[in-house]
């Protein structure tokens, strides 16, 4: 595909119910294989390990992954007490291993309770956390040491679901940034026995859920029969809560020339998007903070029309 035929490519997004095995990566490239589309991205890495809900975006559309951080996300875990791996998770060796205590629903309660709100937390070694310029994981697998630095993050709910020894598991609402791998690490290591995570599923980003999320067989599938945007989202189901303006198509031609347009004032709002005919999604815009009313594209995702 031409570079000029990929900036016009569709904006799309693909929610993604990600199986175990396959990397962000890979769901990624079979994205692009099924659309024809190179300009693809994810909104935020699962491990091999990991299920669970994995945006796609399209074309234009992934220049909206930059403001899926403000969303909380939502997992649920399964964490194995009484070992410590690697790679903090069932893929890595076992580096250690303690007596698993005996816990009551209280002690676990207390145990869990100085993980929520906000902290440091050290990403796992075998992490895409960037040191020195160099991804964690990779240094790690060419086995040079890797200083990670701690990174402020906020848990803002952690409660056990079922505790059968040696099996704990989790449900949690997290800010971005936070390592549930780096969390089961760290809870191990205040019970004194370790612990690494075994199972890990992604319920949702924000106000999107992995129920809304297709198989990656069932996209495939779709894609044979030429009917794989049957199966797209529209990406502003991120977005639900800026406020939208349906501009007319002088409007949008102004817009996809980067210029300002007209429109209502919302006081304290950050963002806006702007549509066009048939919910088309423009651009979008951020208020001049020294003429209200007037609204300046940030990001374009609409195609010109031929």
């Amino acid at each position: 595909m031409s570079r000029r035929r990929d900036e016009n490519a569709r904006a799309g997004l693909f929610l993604i119910d990600k199986p175990v095995g396959p990397t962000s990566h890979d769901i990624v490239q079979l994205v692009r294989r099924w659309t024809g589309i190179r300009r693809v991205g994810h909104g935020g890495t699962l491990d091999p390990l990991a299920t669970g809900l994995l945006p796609i975006f399209t074309g234009g559309a992934t220049r909206l992954i930059e403001y899926l951080s403000v969303h909380r996300k939502s997992y649920t875990a399964t964490v194995r007490l009484g070992q410590a791996t690697d790679t903090d998770d069932s893929e890595g060796v076992v580096i250690a291993e303690g007596p698993v205590p005996e816990l009551s629903a209280e002690e676990l309660d207390r145990a869990l309770a100085p993980f929520l709100g906000e902290q440091e937390q050290v990403p796992p070694v075998y992490s895409a956390v960037k040191v020195n310029g160099v991804a964690a994981h990779r240094a790690a697998r060419r086995g040079e040491p890797v200083e990670r630095a701690p990174r402020r993050i906020t848990v803002h709910t952690l409660e056990s679901e079922g505790w059968e020894s040696p099996l704990l598991k989790l449900r949690m609402t997290v800010g971005s940034g936070t390592y549930v791998r780096a969390l089961a690490r760290d809870l191990g290591e205040a019970l004194g026995c370790g612990a690494h995570v075994v199972e890990m599923r992604r319920m949702a980003i924000g106000p999107v859920q992995a129920d809304d999320a297709h198989t990656p067989d069932a996209l495939a599938d779709a894609a044979e029969e030429d009917a794989i945007w049957n199966l797209a989202s529209e990406p502003r189901v991120f977005f639900a809560h800026w406020p939208r303006v349906v501009v007319t198509e002088d409007q949008r031609r102004t817009l996809l020339h980067g210029q300002a347009i007209w429109a209502a004032s919302h006081a304290d709002q950050q963002h806006m998007l702007a549509l066009g005919r048939d919910d088309e999604l423009i651009a979008v815009l951020s208020p001049d903070r020294e003429a209200s009313g007037r609204w300046q594209p940030i990001k374009v995702m609409a195609r010109q029309r031929r």
